[in-house]
């Protein structure tokens, strides 16, 4: 924080007088000032700064269908009522993706351990964008490695290309098979959706946002 103001000093050598005949003020008259200054003051200090970019009008999120990782059907406007968080990637990313859930990971954890009951106002989903590859039983055993909770959506091919559409994704295959086994890499937006209980996109995090950001802005929402 800046310094206070700087508060003039008497000058040196000269000795303040006081007039002892000068009744004094009543204390009492100055404390709904000091009341009004402290209220100020708190107010000041419990605005949060989000990390995250949140819009001024969200708008409705597009519907997300498809088979979570435990072969369930999965609709996201079945989370209706809890905040969710969307990433968008695939099983074999060799860094983005995993780090993401990583973090989204420890947030998660950490919100528990505050208070279980607020940490199940959130919903993670995670969504493929390697249908080939990543099957709901390849999402079996990659999702529940981050979180049990977390969701692992597999999306046919031809409803993910109208969902990336509607998100904005961009998911483009890289042949890396002269140099990994994996064959090919997709180079994809890593945004991480906020989806808000009226089942609007109500802001973005990026890829990399540490665990104690996450934590503190979904406190702050979900309180």
């Amino acid at each position: 924080m800046d310094g206070g103001p700087d508060i003039p000093q008497p000058s040196q050598g000269v000795e303040k007088t006081v007039n002892r005949t000068t009744p004094h003020r009543p204390l009492f008259g100055l404390f709904p000032v000091v009341a009004l200054v402290a209220l100020s003051l708190l107010a000041g200090c419990s605005r949060h700064e989000f990390v995250a970019t949140l819009f001024d009008q969200p708008r409705p999120a597009t519907e997300i269908r498809g088979t979570n990782w435990d072969g369930e059907p999965f609709r996201l406007s079945e989370l209706q009522g809890r905040y969710v968080l969307v990433f968008f990637g695939y099983a074999s990313c060799p860094d983005i993706c995993p780090f993401t859930l990583g973090e989204l990971s420890k947030a998660y954890n950490r919100l528990l351990a505050e208070d279980p009951e607020v940490a199940q106002e959130l919903a993670v989903v995670f969504i493929t964008l390697d249908p080939d590859r990543d099957t709901p039983e390849r999402l079996a055993e990659y999702v529940p490695h981050f979180h049990a909770d977390f969701y692992g959506v597999y999306v046919p091919p031809e409803a993910l290309e109208e969902l990336k559409a509607a998100y904005g994704i961009y998911a483009e295959k890289r042949d890396v098979s002269d140099v990994s086994a994996a064959g090919y890499f997709i180079d994809h937006t890593a945004t991480i959706y906020l989806i808000d209980p009226q089942g609007r996109v109500k802001g973005l995090f990026p890829h990399d946002v540490p665990a104690e950001d996450l934590v503190a802005d979904l406190s702050y929402l979900l309180r």
